[in-house]
């Protein structure tokens, strides 16, 4: 019996020794992990700090390009109304001439050769009138402000133009002033 007493001290003694060192191992691993998300954490932290600089200096350049097209934006705006208006200083020379001269058929011929000339300095420019007259009535291009009853004309179709309608390319600037048949 005491041999038996003996190896149960002996085991009770081993188990004792391995058992802190089973729980110093979990310890060890607790350890590697708090020092793995330490690292890991850092390494986040660096990626964020690293986003945030990319996303400040997106930011930065966005506002650089914003600021740069409204100024070229104002430049061509201002380098376009100096072409038009250097381009209408003749018209205004010759109506200024225009405005000395004596009344009489000279002066409407000269007059008729000015409004020409505007005409041909604005076609120049894309600018075209709307045909209007005896065409058929059409709300995009016509603003009809009176109607009448024709007997010899279709109805839905102008039958007079108070004021002329001009379009740039596809844009109406500004529509006819119509007369239109009922």
């Amino acid at each position: 019996m005491d041999e038996e007493v003996k190896t149960t001290e002996a085991a009770e003694e081993t188990a004792a020794e391995e058992t802190p060192k089973a729980e110093e191992k979990p310890k060890k691993k607790k350890e590697k992990s708090a020092a793995a998300l330490t690292a890991e954490l850092k390494e986040a932290k660096e990626a964020l700090a690293a986003q945030e600089d990319a996303y400040k200096r997106m930011l930065a350049e966005y506002s650089n390009y914003k600021r740069r097209t409204e100024q070229e934006k104002e430049q061509i705006g201002l380098f376009t109304k100096g072409e038009l208006l250097k381009s209408l200083l003749p018209v205004l020379d010759n109506l200024e001439r225009a405005a000395t001269a004596p009344a009489g058929e000279e002066y409407k011929t000269g007059m008729e050769m000015i409004i020409r000339q505007l005409e041909k300095t604005l076609a120049d420019m894309g600018l075209a009138e709307i045909e209007a007259e005896n065409a058929p009535f059409d709300p995009e291009l016509h603003n009809a402000v009176m109607r009448e009853d024709a007997e010899d004309v279709e109805t839905e179709t102008v039958t007079q133009v108070f004021q002329k309608g001009y379009r740039l390319g596809d844009r109406v600037l500004r529509p006819a002033m119509v007369k239109v048949a009922n």
